[in-house]
């Protein structure tokens, strides 16, 4: 049975392919700290270590790593290797293995200069250690939203009539509208800043949309982050709530067919979700059956570790075409986690493309 992702990262006898390493630190010991020796002398060294050594804006949440560069064939004495963060032994919570370290704090870093240092002695008992700093950016407040407003005047939006949105707020964030739909499903609208501090989105109301007091929020957020500040309009909005739609009285009220293959409506490529689990939202044709797979995977140092499958079910659409899925919590804090997710409808005989979009991990 294929191990699963969390034994592979946290395994001390994990080996990784060698990389190609463009900077190198130097581990000196004491005896080589004359300046009469090249550096090319050096025996041992720590490679392709991040973040870079004197970068500056460095995320409070990023991971401290190096690898250990063997190519001289002298390999390195495990019980002897020590990481020392502003000071501070954080060896007991760094993942160790023959060619590499790396180390999450499970606190933000501090703002400012951060002092990393790593001891250790290869298998011929020779002491090396290896030291550099990096600058975490400064922590910035969430923001702030001063109005949220929609346009539909308190009338029934029905099909084809358009919402538009407008958000007041803190210039140059991330700017999104929550459609409240029920006690179980938000629609996620992604806004753009059309000026300094105000954001808009509009939604072009679709057959089958319907919705009833629904309430319209503003988010803002910073880029990367996954906190942020809302804010709701004084006056709810709704879509197709008679018998009619679009000026046809006495049509029927059942939705045509609406496009078969899923899109996410919660989430986009890229985007970023915390570790406690976060619900994933989706559209499709009414009723329709949708296969959902989600894998988990990381890349350390550039190489792609394991995969554990956190999903894998079949969930069926409500009359809107609207599905959910729940995506549990991560038992452990993994550096570059990955979601990889896969969605296919089926109705009767028809089987979609399969979408699909991957998403990080704060």
């Amino acid at each position: 049975m294929q191990p699963s992702l969390f034994t592979l990262l946290t395994s001390t006898s994990l080996v990784l392919a060698p990389l190609v390493m463009p900077q190198a630190l130097l581990a000196q010991s004491s005896p080589l700290n004359s300046p009469h020796l090249s550096p090319s002398l050096l025996a041992q060294r720590i490679s392709d270590f991040s973040p870079a050594s004197n970068s500056v804006n460095v995320s409070p949440s990023t991971s401290i790593s190096g690898q250990f560069d063997t190519t001289t064939g002298i390999g390195i004495d495990l019980s002897t290797v020590k990481v020392f963060v502003n000071g501070r032994d954080v060896t007991s919570q760094s993942t160790i293995t023959s060619k590499f370290f790396t180390y999450l704090s499970p606190q933000p870093l501090p703002p400012g200069q951060v002092q990393v240092r790593v001891e250790f002695r290869n298998v011929n008992g020779t002491p090396r250690s290896a030291s550099w700093a990096f600058t975490v950016q400064q922590t910035q407040p969430a923001g702030q939203i001063s109005a949220v407003t929609q346009d539909s005047g308190g009338a029934v939006l029905t099909t084809g009539q358009t919402l538009t949105m407008t958000m007041n707020g803190t210039a140059g964030l991330q700017g999104a509208f929550l459609l409240v739909q029920d006690s179980r499903t938000v629609r996620e609208i992604p806004a753009r800043e059309t000026a300094s501090g105000v954001y808009t989105a509009s939604l072009v109301v679709q057959r089958g949309d319907r919705l009833t007091e629904g309430a319209v929020v503003g988010r803002l957020r910073r880029q990367g982050q996954n906190v942020g500040v809302f804010a709701a309009a004084s006056q709810a909005v709704a879509f197709n709530t008679g018998s009619t739609e679009g000026g046809n009285s006495g049509g029927s009220t059942t939705p045509p067919a609406a496009t078969l293959q899923p899109r996410f409506t919660s989430h986009q490529e890229g985007d970023r979700v915390g570790s406690s689990g976060f619900t994933l939202v989706g559209q499709t044709r009414p009723n329709a059956t949708v296969d959902v797979k989600i894998v988990a995977g990381a890349s350390i140092l550039g190489v792609s570790i394991g995969g554990q499958t956190l999903v894998d079910d079949p969930v069926t659409a409500d009359a809107n075409g609207r599905f959910q899925v729940q995506v549990p919590s991560i038992p452990v804090s993994v550096p570059g986690l990955r979601y990889r997710i896969q969605a296919t409808a089926r109705e009767g005989n028809q089987t979609s493309p399969t979408t699909q979009i991957t998403l990080r991990q704060q």
